[in-house]
């Protein structure tokens, strides 16, 4: 019977050749050199060409806090960004600049972002939308005010009612009057007197309300921004892409022609 193992004294069998050798691939790569350079300088002229031709788009930012009466907001934050996103038409498509990119929530303010293909543009633009905004917001503002102030001026007209009427029936009981009209005046007197409690509560809470920081209009928290450099294209970005992308490209392109050259080497198996 034959043993598997060898024998004593045999040479060992050759290493598998489909093992991937880093010198060889090394040397394919000094070999295409010029190819591989050729390869990588084109990417990353192409990336050059790309950032010499588009046309730089820049960012101006704004944050608009949404007034408050007595502690509410005046509009819904969600709301009042929609309202924004249909007058300006934020979904619809090939908007021309400048225009409004986008409208974001967050608590009880309102985050503006608008773009142009200048810094100074896209800053004027967001400010005439601020600008635009901030008026309708003041308004709002001085109406609901105005309905609190009345509520407010029409308790202290009650109040003042009460107070008279519980000095006049306070009077009648100390005057030389019949017994059960002063027994009747200090009936009066005394559930009078348990409404205004109530009544100084009620003006408390209101005069509270009205006051800062409960009631305040919309103000701007963040003035439009005037960016220093462009959103886009991104320079640093894109050249590191086209580096990388160059690199990859070039060494298939290498990789590719050595399959090639072994390949026409290879001679033809007979039929």
């Amino acid at each position: 019977m034959h043993s598997s193992s060898s024998l004593p004294g045999t040479s060992p069998s050759p290493a598998p050749q489909d093992e991937i050798n880093l010198f060889d691939l090394w040397d394919i790569l000094v070999r295409f050199r010029w190819r591989l350079l050729t390869v990588w300088g084109l990417t990353i002229a192409a990336a050059l060409s790309y950032l010499a031709l588009a046309t730089p788009v820049y960012e101006s930012r704004a944050v608009v806090q949404i007034g408050q009466i007595g502690g509410k907001p005046l509009h819904s934050p969600t709301a009042l960004a929609l309202e924004l996103r249909e007058r300006y038409e934020l979904d619809e498509k090939d908007r021309s600049r400048p225009l409004l990119r986008r409208v974001n929530t967050e608590e009880s303010a309102l985050i503006l972002e608008a773009e142009a293909e200048s810094a100074e543009q896209a800053q004027a633009f967001l400010q005439q939308i601020v600008e635009e905004l901030l008026p309708l917001q003041q308004q709002h503002y001085d109406q609901a005010r105005a309905l609190k102030q009345s509520a407010l001026d029409y308790l202290e007209i009650q109040i003042q009612r009460l107070e008279e009427q519980i000095q006049q029936l306070t009077t009648d009981t100390q005057s030389e009057v019949e017994e059960a009209v002063k027994a009747l005046a200090l009936l009066q007197g005394g559930t009078l007197q348990a409404d205004l409690p109530t009544l100084y509560q009620q003006r408390l809470l209101l005069q509270q309300e009205l006051t800062q920081p409960n009631s305040q209009p919309s103000r701007v928290v963040r003035e439009p921004t005037l960016p220093r450099q462009a959103s886009s294209p991104r320079t640093a970005l894109t050249l590191a892409l086209a580096v990388m992308l160059g690199g990859m490209l070039g060494s298939m392109a290498a990789f590719f022609s050595e399959f090639a050259r072994q390949a026409r080497q290879r001679p033809l198996t007979p039929s």
